[in-house]
């Protein structure tokens, strides 16, 4: 029996990047419900370490660098909220215009 169309193939592993892993650890805080010092966490810290032995110290985000892509990702996402917002309703009213001119 082939399990081919059964099971949604892995996603390739991506490359490591200082980056990536801080999207990685911003994501599960956000999307886990985990606290803000999970990051700092030497336990948490080890765990990222021996997932790729060769990674030093200063490629692992802190508690602050964390913070800090949380709250610019959420001040990006707002941003980018309100623009559609703002298009959506200039788009109603010049609809709801039109109607009344004709």
């Amino acid at each position: 029996m082939r399990l081919d169309g059964l099971f949604p193939k892995a996603p390739k592993a991506q490359d490591f990047s200082k980056d990536g892993i801080l999207k990685a650890v911003a994501e599960l805080v956000v999307c886990d419900d985990q606290s803000l010092t999970l990051p700092g966490k030497a336990l948490f810290r080890n765990c990222l370490v021996a997932m790729r032995p060769t990674t030093i110290k200063s490629d692992l985000p802190s508690q602050h660098d964390v913070s800090n892509y949380i709250h610019n990702s959420f001040v990006l996402f707002l941003r980018e909220l309100k623009a559609n917002i703002q298009v959506i309703l200039l788009t109603d009213i010049s609809y709801f215009v039109s109607l009344h001119l004709h």
